[in-house]
């Protein structure tokens, strides 16, 4: 087995990502560091984890974590949802790109022999179809994320940069809306699903969505999300991004009809078109992936939303399941 017995750093362990990766990588046989920082905390003990708080912006904090470590997993980032994509766009980009260019720098400093990046399918121009991964490059990223998406292009280079100019070896990936337990439920922050599973769970009627309910997206659960992003790291470390993504793809209101299907919910549903989307149509292709790691998405999205309300009812608020 590819992780058994290696030490493995998880930057950003307290995430949707992170926390997921953390618990794969125990079963693989890992010796696991994850990091974690401020309010979000990393829930899992065992024998073979060290949760280390730190702050990976500070240079002293970030080196002292990937001392001695094998492989890198980043999963930190700062993540928004589509509100505050809108309105502050810029300080994303700047947060995220100081976070990343020093955490590849640092990989290659320090003889990582192999750092794994969770790029994005913002990369994508619009092309009106499912996106495959040499179009990551081509044209401009559709406008109403034309930063964030160059942000992503940037980064990809960079990983190129120091996969040529060092002896770590950097896989990349390109997943697409995923979601699962251990997300962003605060309403201020959650993506699509983690805010719609909230305010269904604490049964809001009229329940708005924001936009029409026809944005479209392949949303994946996060279990496939990590185990092809573990496939990749072990066997397409080469610096050339692969979409990890669900081959079916949902439109919202699909995705809200199975949520209060789930939870025998019937509200009255009022569309908000004035409140922010982002893109209507965002799907990507998982051939490439398929055909070199042998990897598939196997989780539906009724069963994804199952586990993920199961959870967060039991863990966030299970005073407010009826």
């Amino acid at each position: 087995m590819f992780y058994h017995g290696k030490n493995v750093l998880v930057a950003g362990g307290a995430g949707l990502i992170g926390q997921t990766l953390i618990r794969h990588l125990l079963r693989e046989g890992a010796h696991v560091r994850a990091t974690q920082y401020k309010s979000r905390t990393i829930t899992l003990e065992d024998k073979n984890l060290q949760v280390v708080p730190c702050d990976l912006t500070r240079d002293e904090e970030a080196r002292s974590v990937f001392k001695n470590m094998d492989i890198v997993f980043l999963a930190a980032a700062r993540v928004r949802g589509a509100k505050q994509i809108k309105e502050d766009p810029s300080g994303l980009i700047l947060y995220n790109l100081n976070l990343h260019a020093k955490l590849f720098h640092l990989a290659a400093e320090t003889g990582i022999e192999r750092c794994i990046h969770i790029s994005s399918s913002y990369v994508y121009p619009d092309t009106g179809k499912p996106n495959v991964e040499s179009e990551g490059f081509q044209a401009d990223p559709c406008q109403a994320i034309y930063g964030l998406g160059w942000f992503h292009r940037y980064l990809e280079t960079l990983c190129k940069h120091f996969h040529h100019h060092s002896k770590t070896k950097f896989a990349v990936i390109r997943p697409t809306a995923y979601y699962g337990p251990y997300d962003q439920f605060n309403p201020a922050e959650a993506h699509v699903i983690p805010a719609l599973i909230a305010r269904a769970v604490s049964r809001a009627n009229p329940f708005e969505v924001w936009g029409n309910g026809e944005d479209e997206r392949c949303f994946t659960y996060v279990d496939d999300v990590v185990s092809g992003l573990l496939l990749a790291a072990e066997k397409y470390a080469v610096a050339e991004p692969l979409n990890i993504c669900a081959q079916t793809s949902h439109k919202v209101k699909d995705v809200l009809h199975l949520i209060f299907k789930l939870l025998d919910f019937h509200p009255q549903v009022a569309f908000n078109t004035s409140m922010p989307s982002t893109i209507p149509y965002k799907v990507s292709s998982p051939k490439k992936a398929m055909e070199i790691l042998g990897w598939e998405a196997k989780v539906s999205l009724e069963e994804g939303l199952k586990r993920t309300i199961d959870w967060y009812v039991a863990q966030i608020s299970p005073r407010l399941y009826v």
